[in-house]
């Protein structure tokens, strides 16, 4: 079998080295299952305290069917394109909303302080000093 880094590194290119060797006739083209898995380099220092790159991946299926006419399911990882991408991040953030598990700071001393506007169109005026 493969270094599993070996193929994510593959996997750069948007396909897998074995998508262009269609071996039959395309039954069904690439389609995501929704399964999504995250890589990043090995070759790091190895500290699960620092910030790393990753990188997010999806995997997709398609079948072929065979000239004896079988059906194959063929199976690769890709990585995400960017609207795949906000998808997870918006799901997570729903996902943190609705079990509370992320608070907002409210912090008073950064907010513009409230003006004492009484809503007369002569409140700017008089705000200048100008009646």
């Amino acid at each position: 079998m493969a270094n599993p880094m070996t193929v994510i590194t593959s996997l750069g290119g948007g396909k897998s080295r074995l998508s262009n060797e269609v071996k039959g006739v395309v039954k069904r083209d690439w389609v995501p299952t929704g399964r999504i898995d995250f890589a990043t380099n090995l070759n790091g220092n190895g500290d699960a305290e620092r910030p790393s790159e990753f990188k997010l991946l999806v995997e997709e299926r398609r079948i072929v069917e065979s000239i004896a006419g079988n059906e194959n399911l063929e199976i690769q990882w890709r990585l995400a394109t960017l609207k795949e991408t906000k998808a997870v991040v918006t799901q997570y953030h729903k996902y943190l909303k609705e079990n509370s598990l992320v608070k907002s700071v409210f912090e008073p001393e950064i907010l513009p302080p409230e003006s004492k506007d009484d809503g007369s169109p002569n409140a700017e005026s008089k705000r200048r000093g100008l009646n």
